[in-house]
């Protein structure tokens, strides 16, 4: 007998015991590795203990039974089971990646700030990763809700809730899929969520792995209130050529929402559909006037909705020396929620979202309107292969070309603010029509040509429409002056010895608002209000002043330089009369020696220098007023003997 064969070692059926001091040192062995069922190759952990493997078909999800630890018989010694004949091992976290349990809850929630509503119900998605055996609740929005929604609950495992006194209780036992089974409740961090539903999914792996549920599955799954929503639309649409369901059924298409199915068969389906809808994209004309509102305008633009993965892209469209910067996408091409209510919460990605809540194909027919992002586009029109898509599918004929004719907008009238007091006006209103304020523009040929024009008038305080009166202040006299270069006022006091008033300036040179008006109303005193009648009461700032008198310019220019007609001509008479007093004959034979054509008359000139040798005191309205009434030909004569004769009769 060899060595090798007289081993008492097990799996060689020697009856010898296998006992200590009963055993034989095999001197041939290279090995001598302690028995154990767990080792590491290249780096990978390998399970050596046989394994029990079981697959459910329904969900793919591989549950391991492991078996007890390999150990002898007590009558052959050999090992029950032999490790190179073992099963692959497939870790938990690959074979339960990406299955997740959705429930749909309901949590009643008190609200003490309105009297009209006592309890409010608030939808929730519960979702439960069975990788990881971490929760997720994500709310269902509800439109003008008035609090935030999106998701109420981070990713991260739970506690489960259990009282402080229960013998029982264990702050490190987290919530698991058994405490969804047979109940209709969960606790989750105090706040009671009644399930009212599950997919599919979540239903049959339950039933696979023979754990009782209470809550029925649902295909429908609303996970919020969009999808009756669009089936409403839909039916109201039958009348109109819109799709119905009955016009789905037909062309065999289904109302699957992708955002019910698991990633995995959300990602086949949306294989399926690239595959058949590639390339195929429908194109509608439409058009967005908004002239209506302020800076509005009326835009031409071109809706692709591509049928391979529902996304919609908006294009702008150009004509020819428009004048509009080249801005070519006003939508790039993503899915376009059917009502736009602010940016989706953290976490929340687009599958996560019923597919009812974007727009679909079902929802484009030509001469409605379409939101998008708020705005009310129109579709007018659509090209060949939309139109036989339509047919073909949907078995509808899309309208005609209908596009809106051109209709005069009245567009909305600019008016300009008030003025805010800060400044002058023109500074002011210049922040209104620009960003950035140019100095106000003046004529200055006008200001150069009207700037030697001033009028002036004495003027006094009327006692009669003062409201709070001095003593004193009907002896005040003020000297008033319009400028017609700007159309402003200014008011000086003169100086009085021993009056109690200091005098000098009582208003700066400045534009003056008329009475009655608001302190933001740019209505403004001018030449059209001051030259008036005399006396007359005008106000400034408050203060009604009584104009008593003017001086000759300003009586010049009121009379577009009719003196004769503003003066006495007897009075002027009376004062050459008076001048020459007994040298009548004296000044007749100078005036028939000035007589160089002797006919009895003196030219204006020879005439005036004949005057000037009598201190007459006449000024230079007088003089013209003179002339103006001898001269009644305009020839530039005076008939010097008619002209004695009136002095004579003075």
């Amino acid at each position: 007998m060899s060595r090798e064969t007289g081993l008492n070692t097990p799996g060689t059926g020697r009856t010898v015991p296998f006992l200590p001091g009963m055993s034989y040192n095999n001197v041939a062995r290279s090995r001598h590795a302690k028995s154990h069922i767990f080792e590491f190759k290249i780096g990978v952990g390998r399970n050596l203990a046989p394994t029990a493997m079981e697959v459910d078909p329904l969900e793919r999800v591989i549950t391991t039974a492991s078996a007890p630890r390999p150990e002898t018989t007590g009558e052959n010694g050999v090992f029950q089971q032999d490790v190179a004949q073992q099963t692959k091992f497939i870790p938990s976290f690959v074979g339960l990646d990406g299955k997740v349990l959705r429930f749909l809850a309901v949590m009643s929630e008190s609200v003490p700030e309105a009297l009209d509503e006592g309890l409010r119900n608030r939808q929730f998605s519960i979702l439960y990763y069975l990788v990881d055996d971490s929760m997720m609740i994500i709310e269902q929005r509800v439109e003008n809700s008035g609090y935030v929604q999106g998701v109420f609950m981070k990713r991260h495992r739970v506690p489960r809730t259990i009282s402080s006194s229960s013998p029982d209780a264990d702050v490190t036992d987290f919530v698991s899929l058994h405490d969804f089974a047979d109940t209709q409740e969960i606790v989750v961090y105090g706040r009671i969520f009644r399930l009212t539903g599950c997919n599919e999914f979540t239903s049959e792996f339950y039933r696979s792995n023979g754990i009782p549920l209470s809550v029925r599955a649902t295909t429908a799954a609303n996970m919020d209130s969009e999808r009756q929503a669009y089936s409403d639309f839909s039916q109201s649409r039958a009348t109109t050529g819109g799709m119905t369901q009955q016009t789905r059924g037909r062309t065999g298409m289904t109302e699957t929402d992708t955002a019910l199915l698991k990633p995995s068969q959300r990602a086949g389906m949306k294989r399926a559909k690239f595959l058949k809808f590639n390339n195929k994209v429908l194109r509608f004309y439409c058009v967005w006037d908004d002239r209506k509102s302020m800076f509005g305008d009326k835009k031409n633009y071109v809706l692709n909705y591509y049928l391979a993965d529902d996304a919609v892209e908006v294009l702008e469209r150009y004509g020819a020396n428009e004048g509009r910067d080249p801005y070519p996408k006003l939508v790039k091409k993503s899915k376009v929620p059917k009502k736009f209510v602010g940016i989706a919460s953290m976490g929340v990605s687009v599958d996560d979202v019923s597919d009812f809540s974007y727009i679909r194909d079902s929802d484009l027919v030509v001469g409605q309107h379409v939101e998008v992002y708020g705005r009310q586009l129109f579709l007018y029109d659509c090209d060949v292969f939309t139109r036989d898509f339509y047919r073909t599918v949907y078995d509808i004929e899309q309208p005609p070309n209908c596009r809106p004719s051109e209709e005069m907008i009245e567009y909305p009238i600019q008016t300009e603010p008030p003025y805010t007091g800060y400044g002058t006006e023109e500074d002011s209103i210049a922040s209104f029509y620009r960003l950035v304020p140019k100095a106000p523009s003046y004529d200055a040929l006008k200001q150069e040509e009207l700037d030697r024009i001033i009028f002036r008038w004495k003027a006094k305080f009327d006692m009669s429409q003062m409201g709070h009166a001095g003593p004193d202040d009907s002896k005040r006299r003020f000297v008033v002056s319009f400028f017609m270069a700007d159309s402003t006022l200014a008011v000086y006091e003169p100086p009085v010895s021993n009056s109690g008033f200091v005098g000098g300036k009582f208003l700066e040179r400045q534009r003056v608002r008329k009475h009655d008006t608001g302190k933001h109303e740019s209505v403004y005193i001018t030449e059209a209000d001051v030259l008036v009648d005399l006396p007359a009461t005008v106000w400034i700032n408050g203060y009604p002043f009584v104009l008593l008198e003017c001086d000759r310019f300003t009586l010049r220019y009121r009379n577009k330089g009719n003196i004769a007609s503003l003066l006495s001509i007897d009075s002027v008479h009376e004062k050459i009369a008076l001048a020459i007093s007994d040298g009548m004959d004296e000044f007749l034979s100078e005036l028939q020696s000035r007589d160089v054509k002797g006919n009895g008359t003196v030219f204006l000139d020879q005439f005036v220098q004949a005057l000037d040798k009598y201190d007459t005191q006449l000024d230079e309205d007088e003089l013209i007023a003179l002339v103006q009434h001898w001269d009644t030909e305009k020839t530039g004569v005076v008939k010097y003997h008619d002209f004695i004769a009136g002095i004579k009769e003075a």
